[in-house]
């Protein structure tokens, strides 16, 4: 029995394992490094198996069994690879793989070489040689046996002028569509037309005149101007005395093949074509994102970092420059707040419906577009009307709070990917990310700041419906976030009803739990809810929550601001959600929350002499590191004291520490 025929398709790095184990096992092995060559091979010789590795140069595996199960090509695939996802291996044996074998060391090649020579010996054994030469085929059978063959088959005759046709089989006719009394006696040049490659007839013509043969691929047309690749074998005939009697001709359609190695071709070329514009987009973005990210550090007013961002792109190769804009919530325009290397102007106000269609989409979906020059690219902001090629707008986004569009403005003919997309879309994030900071930080540092007193007269509000659940008034002490847009509310209960177990029966309430209860008049709970409420997103704004008062019909919210905050847009969090939501006042007043130095000082002044020594003797010592260097007996032994009464002084200066804190007002 022959050896078993294996193709072992591998990146050329670490195929010598996997070969050397096939050889040492007796198969006939060929190796090949990339799909496309792989597919070719396929096609062209026969095999018993094919053994690829998932991740091959420009393409992989799985995309290779699709190709050789497209050319109707009956040879298992095996995929060894070092991916062991049951989802993936599933998703192979779908796409034409026969077998998902996991590589995890030599064990598994051994493995993958023992099972690939069993199935190939689980067939009969080959027969003995018999004695057959009272059985050869009679002149009849012979002829039958070409007429009837699946392989084309066609004979000129060299005595002929033009070496006219003067047979062709079945198949030949199968295969041209030509009738066999329109093919005798013509050459078969007839099969030529406008996509045949005029050197590859040079090459037949130039063996027929040498008496040589020759085998090619050509491209050759049916008697319905259908082209079909025929691969062509010419040999001469000769006869008893040694001259050229007649030229055969076996011709085979292989059109199949060939699509399957174009398909491989082209998508080669696409991974190609794809690297080639990753790596131009990731060599344009990251000096980009280092720049950006070096102002957004930097910048210490919303102005500034939009101006330099939009200089940044104008200037980055690639792209022609930028904008940043905002949809104004007044008067429903799109008004530019910075721009560099384009011909809008910093304070411009244009109506939406001038706009490109990718602005209006980007603002609405929130996520971004793009739009090319002269395709669909319309209004004052169209590429081709402030001198590029093609527009991608990104959305600038904090969570909820929108604070614009991003428009970029690219140079290049060919349109913006979705990678390309994405880092836009990121770029977006960044620059929000870093107004909201430098928000926060304003109003943490300003010296004046907008007291606002909001109503809500809505029972719906989630506090009042825990007020209602109680049946008292609810003060809103913090909240916590937690994953999957879930928070935890800390309220404190006057006078409360019932306890906190109603409240675990409302809808939004995941758990509910108390903190202290003193069994009458007050009542401090955590209450985990599964969705946040709009109170939470306040901070976006740049927004700080001074406290929240809620009864079963309403609630009484105070917030600070900086004075530049449009007042409109905190209303809006609110009014999204709820009704009756009204501004009852607003006021601009000096900031009375303290620096950290101030904090620092008015908690030392609440501490005993002996509570901050021992704070600071245990801070001194990494007493609050973990794992601890020093237990609370080393250190009171530093201080000359009892183990009992250094955690006694430790933990009063704790309770004062966060109670000052978590309460401000406590520190007075």
């Amino acid at each position: 029995m022959s050896s078993p025929r294996t193709l072992l398709v591998h990146p050329e790095d670490g195929i010598g394992p996997l070969e050397s184990a096939f050889d040492a096992a007796g198969f006939d092995v060929t190796t090949v490094h990339t799909a496309t060559a792989a597919v070719a091979e396929a096609t062209t010789a026969t095999y018993d198996y094919v053994i690829s590795e998932q991740a091959l140069p420009g393409d992989d595996g799985v995309s290779l069994a699709e190709a050789i199960a497209d050319a109707d090509l009956e040879v298992p695939v095996v995929l060894f690879t070092a991916d062991d996802e049951e989802a993936r291996a599933a998703d192979a044996r779908e796409r034409g793989i026969a077998e998902v074998r996991h590589r995890n060391g030599t064990g598994s090649i051994d493995r993958l070489v023992s099972d690939v020579s069993t199935r190939c010996t689980d067939g009969p054994p080959p027969g003995a040689r018999q004695d057959v030469s009272d059985h050869k085929p009679s002149a009849t059978e012979m002829k039958r046996a070409v007429a009837e063959a699946p392989v084309g088959v066609s004979i000129s005759d060299p005595d002929l002028p033009d070496y006219p046709l003067v047979y062709a089989n079945e198949a030949w006719v199968d295969h041209t569509g030509y009738p066999i009394e329109e093919a005798l006696g013509r050459n078969p040049r007839f099969l030529q037309g406008p996509g045949t490659d005029p050197e590859t007839v040079e090459r037949i013509a130039k063996a027929v005149a040498d008496n040589e043969e020759i085998t090619v691929e050509i491209r050759n047309y049916r008697k319905d101007g259908t082209p079909f690749w025929n691969e062509l074998t010419v040999a001469p005939v000769y006869d008893d005395d040694g001259e050229i009697a007649h030229y055969v001709g076996f011709q085979n359609d292989v059109t199949d093949r060939k699509n399957a190695e174009r398909l491989a071709e082209e998508r080669a070329e696409k991974l190609a074509s794809e690297r080639q514009a990753l790596d131009r987009v990731l060599g344009r973005v990251n000096g980009l994102l280092s720049d950006i990210t070096r102002i957004l550090v930097e910048g210490e007013d919303a102005e500034s970092i939009a101006e330099r961002v939009c200089e940044e792109i104008a200037a980055e190769q690639g792209y022609t420059g930028g904008w940043i804009a905002e949809v104004s919530s007044a008067t429903g325009q799109l008004d530019i707040t910075a721009a560099s290397g384009v011909a809008v102007e910093p304070g411009t106000s244009i109506p939406l419906d001038e706009v490109p269609s990718a602005v209006r989409c980007a603002a609405d979906a929130n996520e971004a577009t793009e739009c090319a020059a002269g395709t669909g690219g319309d209004g004052r902001l169209a590429p081709g009307a402030v001198g590029g090629r093609r527009l991608v707008v990104a959305p600038i986004t904090y969570g909820d709070r929108r604070y614009g569009l991003l428009g970029i403005y690219g140079d290049e003919e060919d349109p913006l990917g979705r990678r390309e997309r994405r880092v836009c879309e990121s770029v977006g994030k960044m620059i929000a990310n870093g107004l909201h900071s430098v928000e926060t930080t304003q109003i943490l540092t300003t010296d004046r700041v907008v007291e606002l007193r909001v109503g809500i007269d809505d029972p719906s509000f989630s506090l009042s419906q825990v007020a209602a659940a109680v049946g008292g008034t609810v003060e809103h002490l913090g909240t916590t976030r937690l994953d999957d847009d879930a928070c935890e509310l800390y309220v404190h209960v006057e006078s409360p009803e019932a306890g906190v177990d109603a409240v675990g029966d409302l809808p939004f309430v995941e758990e509910v739990r108390s903190v202290s209860d003193d069994g009458d008049e007050h009542l401090t709970a955590a209450v985990t809810l599964t969705e946040a409420p709009p109170l939470t997103r306040l901070a976006e704004y740049g927004v700080v929550v001074v406290s929240v008062t809620a009864r079963p019909e309403g609630a009484d919210v105070t917030l600070e601001t900086r004075p530049e905050q449009d007042v409109r847009r905190v209303l809006d969090v609110f009014r999204s959600e709820y009704e009756g939501v009204t501004l009852r006042s607003r006021c601009e007043r000096e900031n009375r929350d303290r620096s950290l130095t101030e904090f620092a000082g008015a908690v030392d002044d609440r501490l005993t002499d002996r509570q901050r020594a021992a704070l600071r003797t245990a801070e001194l010592n990494g007493y609050f590191e973990w794992p601890r260097p020093v237990d609370g007996s080393e250190i009171a032994e530093q201080m000359g004291i009892t183990r009992q009464t250094f955690h006694q002084h430790l933990r009063a200066a704790e309770r004062k520490l966060v109670e000052a804190y978590v309460n401000p007002r406590s520190r007075n």
